[in-house]
């Protein structure tokens, strides 16, 4: 058997920007962020209050000493139900080794807020890095009867069961395990495709996120797993053609975006490219519905043929269950 196998070409695509694809993702989902990293905050906040994301001059004044080390910080001021203010320092260590100065580094932001701005924080620290044993939650100093302990929040990816993640109705269980299977798959861009894949096909199988955020949920996701697990043109060309998108799903996904990731905006471009040609042929509204349906309706038959059941597939291209009753009778029993 002979086995084809991508190469991967040195820079052929730019370094992960992990740091402005966890900023963008809790700028976008801030809420479900808090519910899913800080549950017992989350209740007290009052979110019909605009929580403030800092102004990163005031940012760098606090935080400065980056030495080149990949991070992503944020604070954000947010307002509780009793009327209090709480500034939350979100600090996400992306490098992949052990700084055994981290803790010192957590107390220092602490203490410049609290210094310069006379505001107490809430921390937390998203370690993504490989090892059990480093747990840096506690910075501890102690002088002759002087004694400082500043203890912080951290969530460690490692802990993290593949299964709960799954189960979870919080997009942000998706994207920690999208972040637990780059750090699997960081020298290899096979393994890198199939969790991809198989990650997309997750979000867009997903039928427990709200109703009016699916969409957002769909479109944030998305964005986030297509750049952090960057493949090869080949492999990418690959997966376009595997995943299964029906036009309402691209448009409502990036209604508003300019800047497309790269495996879905070939699709959308395709999708605009044919929607303008069946509105030329049977008249623009007409011929976009008409198009939504036939492509849901050569979907099902492929289905179909892989022996996928009537209502699943009716529900998986929402078709009704005559519909693809009708497709399988004309299609497969002649």
């Amino acid at each position: 058997m002979l086995l084809n196998r991508v190469f991967e070409k040195p820079r052929e695509y730019g370094t992960v920007d992990y740091d402005g694809l966890w900023k963008k993702l809790i700028y976008e989902l801030f809420e479900e962020f808090v519910l899913f990293f800080v549950t017992d905050l989350y209740e007290k906040i009052d979110f019909l209050k605009e929580p403030e994301f800092l102004q990163q001059e005031l940012f760098q004044e606090i935080i400065h000493e980056r030495k080149g080390r990949q991070v992503a910080d944020q604070i954000v001021k947010v307002f509780l139900k009793s009327g209090e203010e709480k500034w939350l320092l979100i600090h996400i260590e992306v490098q992949g080794d052990r700084d055994p100065d981290f803790a010192k580094r957590m107390f220092r932001y602490y203490y410049r807020i609290f210094d310069k701005y006379d505001q107490e924080i809430v921390a937390i620290a998203l370690l993504t890095d490989t090892s059990k044993h480093f747990r840096p939650n506690t910075f501890h100093r102690t002088s002759y009867g002087t004694v400082l302990t500043y203890e912080y929040n951290i969530y460690k990816f490692i802990d993290q069961d593949k299964t709960k993640l799954l189960q979870s109705s919080n997009p942000f269980a998706i994207a920690v395990l999208a972040g637990k299977l780059a750090n699997e798959a960081k020298n290899d861009s096979e393994k890198r495709y199939r969790f991809k894949r198989k990650l997309i096909q997750l979000v867009l199988q997903k039928n427990d996120y709200p109703q009016e955020e699916r969409y957002i949920y769909l479109s944030a996701l998305i964005y986030f797993i297509d750049y952090l697990l960057q493949i090869p043109i080949e492999l990418t060309q690959k997966l376009q053609n595997e995943i299964i998108l029906t036009k309402e799903e691209i448009e409502m996904m990036y209604l508003d975006r300019n800047n497309l990731p790269p495996t879905f905006g070939e699709l959308k471009r395709l999708v605009r490219e044919e929607g303008r040609e069946e509105g030329r042929e049977e008249g623009r509204e007409e011929g976009r519905e008409k198009g939504i349906e036939e492509g849901q309706k050569l979907v099902a038959v492929e289905l179909l043929k892989d022996g996928m059941p009537v209502e699943l597939v009716a529900k998986y291209v929402k078709l009704s269950s005559e519909i693809v009753k009708e497709l399988k009778g004309e299609y497969l029993n002649n």
